[in-house]
């Protein structure tokens, strides 16, 4: 009886596991009020949805305009000292470029910041 019980937890293990592999990308709507760059592409002034898998302290983050992928990037997952009210974007205004440097996502105390390209350019 002990061999058909570790059988049995074994195999419910496995079901959450495969389960969880196939969770659906969180998604939030943003808006940027000015053109923006992420991971060196443009984003002009707008409301996006940004649909994103996290795995531990990463992230992939997807910037939508539509059903059309405008965007890709990497960021990392950080916990914010309080939750926030709303979505909010932070942004990075070194030099004459905007960059997104966070996303903050409303009711939550989890943000998405990434990389600066002067940073990520070894400055």
């Amino acid at each position: 009886m002990t061999r058909n019980s570790q059988r049995f937890a074994l195999l419910a293990l496995a079901l959450t596991l495969s389960l969880s592999a196939f969770a659906k990308p969180k998604s939030e709507s943003i808006m940027l009020y000015q053109d923006a760059t992420v991971n060196g592409t443009n984003l002009p002034a707008g409301e996006y949805v940004v649909k994103y898998d996290t795995e531990g302290t990463n992230a992939q983050v997807k910037f939508m305009k539509g059903n059309k992928q405008v965007a890709s990037a990497t960021g990392q997952v950080k916990t914010l000292p309080k939750k926030v009210a709303n979505n909010q974007v932070v942004m990075n205004t070194e030099g004459n470029a905007r960059s997104i440097a966070e996303i903050d996502f409303g009711g939550k105390d989890t943000a998405i910041s990434f990389e600066s390209a002067g940073t990520s350019a070894g400055k």
